[in-house]
């Protein structure tokens, strides 16, 4: 069966996942870019702004941590503009540091360094 198009109060299901202590984009992660950017283009989400949630794993510092998800939101948002020319004031980069692990048991697990993009409309 085909994924609900409709991720969990208006996240995108994509994972956009980062090496450790890195904020550049992998090719995996500019992959699932290039498919959040046709969303974004799309008529039907054109009328919304998204919040760029950049999250790092718990194993650095929290000062770190804080600027690395900064620096990874920020990363996606360079990316879906240069690449897409989705408008900039439609994309918020927010860094979010290690405060919204996905996978608490397992703290080095990949989806903990991450961005979630996040419908603010």
């Amino acid at each position: 069966t085909a994924p609900s198009p409709r991720a969990a109060a208006g996240k995108s299901s994509l994972l956009i996942t980062f090496k450790t202590n890195s904020a550049d984009l992998t090719a995996e992660s500019k992959h699932a870019l290039a498919t959040v950017a046709k969303a974004l283009q799309s008529d039907k989400l054109a009328g919304y702004s998204f919040s760029i949630e950049g999250h790092a794993d718990p194993r650095g510092g929290v000062e770190l941590n804080q600027k690395l998800s900064e620096s990874r939101a920020q990363s996606v948002v360079e990316f879906l503009v240069a690449s897409f020319g989705i408008l900039p004031e439609r994309l918020v980069p927010v860094g979010k540091g290690s405060s919204e692990p996905l996978n608490a048991d397992r703290p080095d697990a990949p989806e903990n360094r991450r961005v979630t993009i996040v419908t603010k409309r």
